[in-house]
C-alpha cells in the first residue's frame, strides 16, 4: 500500500515544519505524520500542567480547616480563626505578579539564549517555589513561594505556546497548541482529586501534601531534557550543529526593539494576540479557578464542594478535548463567538439565580452548581485553547516571543486586579460569628444584604447557645 509521506521544509526562521493536505483532519494527521514531532509538542504542553495544578490546588486548600488554622491572623469572638478578604486577596493575587519577572525572561532571554535553556530555568523556579510553599508556616512564605512558582508558570506559558505554534502545520496548528488546555484540564482533575482526598484530613498534611506534589512536576519536565529514545547520538549532534547555524538569526531577533510590536501592521497583530486572553477575565474564569471550592461550599448542600470541583475539572477536560477537534474544523472566529455566547448565558443565569433565595430553596442551589459545571465545559472548549493559539500564531516570527509576552502580561495584569477584588465582593459573611450566620439564614436574608444586616445577638447569648448545643451533642452521643 502506498503511504503518503509528509513534506519537510525549512522556514526562514530555521524551523522545520510538515505539510499536509488542507482537507486533512487531526485524526488523519495523527496517522500520517511522524510521532517524534507529536511527542515534542506533547512534552512541551506538559509545561502547562504546572499552571493548571498551581491554580487548582491553591483554590482548594483555601477551604481546608487546617490551612485556615495555620495561616490566619484573625479570629472570631469565639476564638475560631478565619481568613480575611485581605488574606485571600494577597494569597491569590500577589503571586500573579511573578509575570513581571517571568515574561521579560521569556521575551528577552529566550531570544538570546534559546527556549530550551529558559525552560530549564523555569523548572528550577517552579521546584523552589513549590518547596517554599510546602514548608510554609505563615502567609508570607505562601505568598513568596507562589510568586516564585508563578515566575516559572509565565515562562512556561509563553515559551510552550510559541514553540508548539512553530513546529505545527498551519491546518492543525490550533489542535497542536490546543493540547495546552488539555494538560491544564488534566492538572485540574489531579489537583481536585488530591484536594478531595485530603479534605477530611485534619492535620497540616491536608495542605502540605498537595503543595509538595508541585515540586514533582517541574522535576519531571527537567528530566525530559535527556529523553533521546529512538535517536542515535550522531543524529542528535548533527541536529545540534544545525541549530547552532541559526545563531545569527537568533541574534537578529534579540536586537528587535519592543516598540516594533506597536509599529505598522504589527500593532493589529498585537491587539488580536491579546484579545482572547483578556476576554477570559470577562468570562469569570478568575473566580471559577481561584474560588470555586469556596463558592460551591455555599450552594452544594450535602454534597462535598471538593467533589463538585472535581466534577467541574472533568467536564473542563471534556471541553478541552472537544475544543481541540473544533478549533481547526470550524475556525477560530466561529468557536470563540459560539462559546462566548454560551459562557455569557451561563454567567447571566447564575447571576439571576443568585438574587433568589437559594438558601431556602435547594433546587435553586443545585441549578447554580449545575451552571458552574457547564461553565467549565464551554470555557475549556473555546477560551481555553484559543487564548494560547491566537497569542502564539498572530505575531510575525521575529516578534513572536515579545508579542506573546506582552499579551500574557496584559492578561496577568487584568487577572491580578480581578483576583484581588473578588474576595471583597464575595465574602459578605466575613467576621460574622456562627450564631449571626444562623440567624441570617433563618431570616432568609439575601447574600447581597449580609454585610449591612444587623443581628440582635450578644456574645453572652451566643455562648449560651454554644453551651446548650454542646450539652445536647454529649447527650445524643451517650444515647
Amino acid at each position: 500500500m502506498h503511504r503518503h509521506e509528509p513534506i519537510r521544509w525549512q522556514t526562514s526562521s530555521g524551523v522545520q515544519n510538515w505539510s499536509t493536505p488542507v482537507s486533512s483532519s487531526l485524526v488523519h494527521y495523527l496517522k500520517v505524520h511522524r510521532a517524534d514531532m507529536l511527542v515534542s509538542a506533547f512534552l512541551m504542553a506538559m509545561a502547562f500542567f504546572t499552571f493548571g495544578y498551581d491554580g487548582s490546588i491553591n483554590g482548594g486548600i483555601l477551604a481546608m480547616v487546617p490551612f485556615i488554622n495555620q495561616m490566619s491572623h484573625s479570629r472570631l469572638p469565639n476564638g475560631t480563626p478565619y481568613l480575611t478578604s485581605t488574606d485571600i486577596s494577597i494569597m491569590t493575587a500577589i503571586p500573579v505578579i511573578g509575570c513581571v519577572v517571568g515574561l521579560p525572561l521569556a521575551a528577552q532571554c529566550a531570544d538570546r539564549y534559546g527556549r530550551k535553556k529558559m525552560m530549564l530555568v523555569g523548572c528550577v523556579f517552579g521546584a523552589v517555589g513549590s518547596a517554599i510553599q510546602t514548608a510554609a508556616f505563615g502567609l508570607a512564605e505562601i505568598v513568596a513561594g507562589r510568586w516564585i512558582a508563578n515566575v516559572a508558570i509565565w515562562l512556561f506559558i509563553v515559551l510552550g505556546s510559541t514553540y508548539m505554534a512553530e513546529i505545527a502545520p498551519e491546518n492543525v496548528r490550533g489542535a497542536i497548541v490546543g493540547t495546552s488546555i488539555v494538560l491544564i484540564s488534566i492538572a485540574t482533575i489531579v489537583a481536585s482529586g488530591v484536594n478531595w482526598a485530603m479534605s477530611t484530613e485534619m492535620s497540616a498534611m491536608s495542605f502540605r501534601l498537595p503543595l509538595s506534589l508541585g515540586i514533582l512536576f517541574p522535576l519531571i519536565l527537567f528530566s525530559l531534557r535527556s529523553v533521546r529514545s529512538g535517536y542515535p547520538e550522531t543524529e542528535i549532534l548533527a541536529e545540534f550543529e544545525a541549530l547552532k547555524a541559526q545563531a545569527s538569526i537568533r541574534e537578529d531577533e534579540a536586537k528587535v526593539p519592543w516598540l516594533d510590536i506597536f509599529r505598522g501592521a504589527n500593532i493589529r497583530r498585537t491587539l488580536l494576540a491579546l484579545s482572547i486572553g483578556n476576554m477570559q477575565q470577562l468570562s469569570g474564569i478568575a473566580f471559577a479557578t481561584n474560588y470555586a471550592t469556596i463558592f460551591l461550599t455555599t450552594v452544594s448542600g450535602n454534597v462535598s464542594p471538593f467533589l463538585l470541583t472535581m466534577v467541574g475539572a472533568i467536564l473542563a477536560f471534556a471541553g478541552a478535548v472537544t475544543g481541540i477537534f473544533f478549533v481547526d474544523k470550524v475556525g477560530r472566529r466561529t468557536l470563540s463567538l459560539s462559546t462566548f455566547i454560551m459562557v455569557f448565558c451561563i454567567d447571566l443565569v447564575v447571576g439571576v439565580l443568585d438574587f433568589m433565595d437559594y438558601t431556602g430553596n435547594p433546587s435553586i442551589a443545585k441549578a447554580i452548581a449545575s451552571m458552574c459545571m457547564l461553565f467549565s465545559f464551554f470555557f475549556a472548549a473555546g477560551f481555553g485553547p484559543l487564548a494560547y493559539v491566537i497569542s502564539a500564531e498572530m505575531p510575525t516570527a521575529r516578534l513572536r516571543n515579545k508579542t506573546s509576552s506582552f499579551s500574557f502580561f496584559t492578561m496577568a495584569a487584568s487577572s491580578t486586579v480581578t483576583i484581588y477584588v473578588i474576595p471583597y465582593i464575595s465574602q459578605p459573611d466575613e467576621g460574622r460569628i456562627p450564631a449571626e450566620l444562623d440567624a441570617m439564614f433563618e431570616a432568609r436574608v439575601p447574600a447581597r444584604k449580609f454585610k449591612d444586616y444587623q443581628c440582635n445577638l450578644s456574645m453572652e447569648s451566643y455562648m449560651n447557645e454554644e453551651k446548650i448545643d454542646t450539652e445536647i451533642a454529649h447527650h445524643e452521643a451517650k444515647v
